[in-house]
C-alpha cells in the first residue's frame, strides 16, 4: 500500500513544461492515464485527469513539428521491431466505448468543441468497430478453412 501511495505521490509531484521532450510527455500520459483506470478516489482522478490534461496540452503543439535531433538517435533503430502499437480493443469492449460515447453526445452537456472531437472519435471508433466485425475470419485453401 506504501509503494502506491508513493508512486502516486510522485505522479502528483513529477515537474514537466513547455521544454520536456514529447517521449517524456507521452510516458506521463501512459502513467496517468493507467493510474486513473483504476482509480476510485475522486480527489485523486481530479487530479490525475488535471496532470493528463496538461501533459496533452503541452505534446499538441509538438506533435507536426519535426523530431529534434537529439531524439533522433534514441528513435532510430537497425532493425524493425516485432510490435508496432496498434490498437486492438475486444470487441465487445469497442462497442462500450461507442455506446458511451453515444451516450455522452446524447446527454447534450458538452462544449461544442468539445462535441465536435467526441463526434469525430465516435465516428472512428465505430468505423474500426464496423471494420473489425465484418472483416475476414477464415481462409479458404482448397478444401480446407483455416482460422485468421
Amino acid at each position: 500500500m506504501a509503494t502506491t501511495s508513493i508512486l502516486n505521490q510522485a505522479l502528483f509531484t513529477s515537474p514537466f513544461n513547455h521544454t520536456t521532450d514529447f517521449t517524456e510527455l507521452a510516458d506521463n500520459c501512459e502513467r496517468f492515464a493507467e493510474v486513473l483506470a483504476e482509480c476510485d478516489d475522486p480527489l485523486q482522478k481530479m487530479a490525475l485527469c488535471g496532470r493528463l490534461s496538461a501533459c496533452l496540452a503541452l505534446l499538441q503543439p509538438t506533435l507536426l513539428e519535426p523530431v529534434p535531433e537529439a531524439l533522433k538517435a534514441s528513435l532510430t533503430v537497425d532493425h524493425f521491431p516485432a510490435h508496432f502499437p496498434i490498437f486492438e480493443p475486444e470487441t465487445d469492449q469497442l462497442c462500450r466505448y461507442c455506446q458511451v460515447l453515444t451516450q455522452l453526445l446524447m446527454s447534450g452537456t458538452l462544449a461544442p468543441q468539445s462535441e465536435r472531437v467526441l463526434r469525430d472519435l465516435l465516428y472512428m471508433l465505430v468505423d474500426f468497430f464496423a471494420d473489425t466485425l465484418k472483416a475476414p475470419r477464415w481462409l479458404k485453401q482448397g478444401d480446407t478453412i483455416i482460422t485468421l
